[in-house]
């Protein structure tokens, strides 16, 4: 008998503590970009962003340099989030 009530003390001391928390269903981060500043953005947005690129013919090798430019997508995207770019 000692056993279970010590593990129901127990428990009910474990549970009694958590409180109730609310916590965003979207996490938030920022786009940066170099010489443009940053964007908060969360990732729905991002990826409605990503996914409008890739209609619109980007690929992901548009962001690799190309005598000494690029990272045209991620500019793409950049502007996408701030509403610059027509859906």
């Amino acid at each position: 008998m000692r056993p279970i009530l010590s593990l129901t003390m127990l428990a009910v001391a474990a549970a009694a503590p958590v409180p109730m928390v609310s916590v965003p269903a979207q996490a938030q981060y920022a786009l940066c970009l170099p010489a443009r500043g940053c964007v908060p953005t969360t990732q729905v947005h991002y990826n409605a962003c990503y996914q409008l690129a890739l209609q619109r013919g980007w690929t992901d090798s548009d962001n690799a340099p190309k005598g000494g430019v690029g990272r045209g997508l991620d500019k793409f995207i950049y502007d996408c989030l701030l509403g610059r770019i027509p859906r």
